[in-house]
């Protein structure tokens, strides 16, 4: 009975923790704190902890922990230790989720809750979208211009983030309509076509650059699955050239977003004068500057708590007047974990990618390899693990997915690629 409570918790503690990711932040940490206590008062860790020498799936969860170890070893080569000490508390969910998980009694973790945990997800990005969308109407009442653009819409969450949290809820979508198609009744298409819409048009009121490129993606993977697995030539045919209508009368709906990936195109190309497109012209030079200073300390990184102090001396050595008042990060997590814990840093977090896709992709595992895949795009262009709506994002899921992909119950498959 005790042990049947404590497992209860702990599921409606990932419930809430997947709801509450895209509607209010701020609530997650305690909801995590309260996962915590819970596992430390069930103390079936007692019993986990000594499985953890045979069970190759629990020793597995625990290598995600593995980045923020390097985060500590940091702390001996580094100076700022203020700085230090928030960065650890910043993304102590990569040390937490992957502990908690992997000690845990997890065999809750079934396709079936898996698929309610992620329509639980679903419900959270359109309540987080519709709570962005009155904001932007009391602004648009105030008479306040682009209220339903880019940050003034995306008032609590940067675009990029909430861009990126409701392309992964498109694509449990997709894959609902693909796996169940035929079984689905017909409110419930109605239903998933109508949020498939919803997000699709508030992706692109968000405007974020990225978060195109992987409803992209995903439209091209969603083709390639009718066409070669599901041998649907003609309507994965039919798919892609519908969605990328779509996006054409997109671009030329919104046409602040269609300005600024034409501005993004012509600063890469070279063509755009530099006050066209500050953003992009700044984050190219932090990407310089932060190759510089990865080139300067390329084994060991700078340490944890004086990255940021380095970039901020560099920004005033080159003269970068917004990047120095806002001391701003690399927008590039591969360049900051570079930066700041060298060549074992990089490594570490390339290997947290690459092999868990490398799994999902021979597991036929499509919402875990789309999810990492979206994961490792978006942290091209933002320091992910340096904010907690990237950090608990990323930990949440990756150790929910991976672990759910380990300890399956039941053979219902979890993508319509099984």
């Amino acid at each position: 009975m005790r042990k049947d409570i404590h497992q209860m918790i702990f599921r409606y503690c990932c419930l809430g923790i997947a709801f509450m990711l895209p509607v209010w932040g701020k609530l997650v940490p305690s909801i995590i704190a309260l996962l915590i206590l819970n596992w430390l008062v069930s103390g079936v860790y007692l019993k986990t902890i000594p499985v953890l020498f045979i069970d190759k799936n629990r020793r597995n969860t625990l290598i995600f922990a593995g980045l923020y170890i390097l985060y500590i070893i940091g702390l001996l080569y580094t100076s700022d230790f203020a700085y230090a000490w928030f960065d650890l508390e910043v993304k102590l969910s990569l040390l937490i989720f992957p502990l908690v998980f992997a000690t845990a009694d997890i065999g809750f973790l079934n396709s079936k809750y898996l698929s309610l945990l992620m329509k639980v997800y679903v419900a959270g990005c359109v309540i987080g979208s519709l709570l962005l969308t009155g904001h932007a109407f009391a602004l648009w009442r105030e008479g306040v211009a682009g209220a339903f653009y880019y940050m003034k819409l995306s008032w609590y969450f940067h675009s990029a983030y909430f861009s990126m949290y409701l392309n992964f809820a498109i694509v449990f979508i997709v894959l609902e309509l693909l796996g169940k198609f035929r079984s689905l009744p017909v409110y419930a298409k109605a239903l998933y076509t109508l949020l498939l819409c919803w997000f699709f048009v508030f992706i692109f009121l968000l405007s974020s650059k990225m978060g195109l490129i992987c409803i992209v993606l995903i439209a091209g993977l969603t083709s390639a699955e009718l066409i070669f697995r599901q041998k649907r030539t003609f309507f994965g045919l039919g798919v892609i050239i519908l969605f990328l209508m779509l996006v054409r009368a997109g671009l030329h709906v919104f046409s602040g977003t269609s300005d600024r990936v034409e501005q993004s195109t012509e600063t890469l190309s070279g063509k755009a004068a530099p006050e066209t497109s500050k953003s992009t012209n700044d984050r190219i030079a932090i990407w310089k500057i932060s190759l510089e200073i990865i080139k300067s300390n390329p084994l060991t990184g700078v340490g944890t708590g004086d990255v940021k102090d380095v970039l901020v001396a560099k920004y005033r050595e080159n003269n970068i007047g917004e990047a120095l008042e806002l001391k701003l990060n690399a927008h590039n997590q591969y360049l900051q974990t570079f930066m700041t814990l060298g060549l074992p840093g990089i490594i570490m977090l390339l290997l947290m990618l690459i092999l868990p896709m490398t799994a999902a992709f021979r597991s036929r595992d499509f919402l875990y390899f789309v999810f990492l895949l979206l994961f490792s795009l978006n942290i091209l262009v933002e320091s992910m693990f340096e904010t907690q709506a990237g950090v608990v994002w990323y930990a949440f899921f990756n150790i929910v997915l991976f672990a759910g992909m380990r300890h399956k119950k039941t053979k219902t498959p979890v993508s319509a690629f099984v």
